[in-house]
């Protein structure tokens, strides 16, 4: 069984003649505007339409039947192009979420709608608590629109604007390419480690800690025939604090990467699942900042 948001039903007649109300408190007349001229013009697609004529934002509506069987986001169609014009003037906005959806369990994702896009416009949602059904023709969501102020200022790429015309790409990123390193959780952050003194070599697995200052492994995993220096310095985390040992210079390496660093090892008993610690003074080195 789906929750659903509560359809709307709309006749195709009724619907091409609506105009705004003059208030949210007052119904909507059909087949004249609030001047009585039945034949002024729309500024905008019929699909577009302010609820009022007080209203900031002009609503807009699935273009298909949707459910919604996760909470992950999911792109809806509206049947809606760039650009937005008003008054024959392109114009910016943002798309925004509606109270009344939102109290129903429909969470819209802000986006930004540029006045030259060209591209179809899609609503970014997901259910709180899936699944949840949209009906074709419910106004879910909502455009505030925007005038192009950065019209008088030249585009950081001219060149590639140009060349392109006008991107009709939604989703993608105007800017440089970014790119977002995404890890696999069910293995937790963990990169097999090579840890290499006088020419003999041990591999293990290393989880990545950016909460640890120093590194640290495991005792039982320390080669015993591998020196360990008795230490005043102390390892404190959720169990309390231990007097840890110190190794000699090591050379580590972590797969994927090609750097070496040099650095020394606190020696201390760690849980079974975990036999090292890839602190701070390792990712330092590596190049990660946080």
């Amino acid at each position: 069984q789906h929750n659903g948001l509560s359809p709307q039903v709309k006749r195709g007649d009724e619907r091409e003649k609506r105009w705004p109300r003059q208030d949210t408190s007052c119904r909507r007349s059909l087949g004249k505007a609030n001047n009585g001229d039945t034949n002024t013009p729309p500024v905008l697609p019929r699909e577009l339409r302010p609820a009022t004529f007080g209203s900031l934002g002009l609503d807009l509506a699935a273009s298909v039947d949707v459910v919604l069987h996760t909470s992950l986001p999911q792109l809806i169609p509206t049947n809606i192009k760039g650009p937005i014009q008003i008054n024959g003037h392109p114009v910016g906005a943002l798309l925004l979420g509606r109270s009344s959806t939102t109290m129903k369990g429909l969470f819209v994702l802000p986006g930004v709608i540029d006045a030259d896009y060209k591209g179809d416009i899609q609503i970014m949602a997901y259910a709180q608590v899936p699944p949840l059904q949209i009906h074709k023709g419910q106004q879910i969501a909502q455009l505030l629109p925007f005038p192009p102020l950065m019209r008088s200022i030249l585009p950081w790429d001219l060149e590639a604007i140009v060349k392109d015309n006008q991107s009709d790409k939604s989703f993608v990123s105007t800017s440089d390419n970014l790119a977002c390193v995404m890890l696999d959780l069910n293995n937790r952050p963990q990169l097999k480690t090579t840890i290499s003194y006088q020419g003999e070599s041990i591999s293990i697995k290393g989880l990545l800690d950016t909460g640890a200052d120093s590194s640290v492994i495991s005792s039982r995993n320390w080669p015993p025939h591998w020196p360990a220096y008795p230490s005043t310095a102390t390892v404190t985390g959720v169990g309390g604090m231990t007097l840890a040992h110190n190794s000699p210079i090591v050379q580590i390496s972590l797969e994927k990467t090609s750097t070496v660093i040099t650095t020394t090892l606190a020696i201390v008993n760690l849980p079974p699942s975990v036999p090292l610690l890839i602190g701070r003074n390792i990712l330092a080195q590596l190049g990660l900042h946080l």
